[in-house]
């Protein structure tokens, strides 16, 4: 039988949204792997989540001028495997509005980027738990919350 141990993993990333004249752009990142989602990562030791999507996404993206929309978080959860080992992630976003549309790709981990207002992230991002989180924040943005 094979080895039935799921190992938790857990990231962290910002959901950034640049406001326009018309519309809400969302950062979407392309990994080397080929597939779009969000600035994430993992907690260096001692680092809040917080603190780890801050990094992350400064890293990631270049982007240091934004604020942080307090008191919400949106989360995926997902599985895969590594090698033999079989993992169930846990991904925690934080939401914040970004000043400019400046990006500097960390060229390691990036090979792309884009904005995109909702229909068009909706249809770059690769996964459905990315997709379903982009659901909950255009909702929440929507709700003037």
């Amino acid at each position: 039988m094979a080895d039935s141990t799921i190992a938790k993993d857990e990231a962290f990333g910002i959901v950034p949204i640049l406001h326009t004249d018309t519309t809400n752009q969302f950062l979407l990142i392309q990994h080397h792997a080929g597939h779009w989602g969000f600035p994430k990562g993992h907690a260096d030791p001692g680092e809040s989540a917080l603190q780890a999507a801050c990094r992350e996404f400064l890293e990631e993206t270049g982007i240091a001028d934004y604020s942080l929309i307090d008191g919400v978080s949106f989360s995926e959860q997902y599985p895969f495997t590594r090698g033999k080992q079989k993992f169930e992630k846990t991904v925690i976003y934080f939401l914040a509005w970004v000043q400019s549309a400046t990006v500097h790709c960390q060229e390691k981990e990036i090979q792309a980027y884009v904005w995109a207002d909702y229909e068009q992230a909706i249809a770059r991002l690769s996964f459905d738990g990315a997709k379903q989180v982009l659901r909950e924040v255009q909702q929440y943005l929507k709700s003037g919350s």
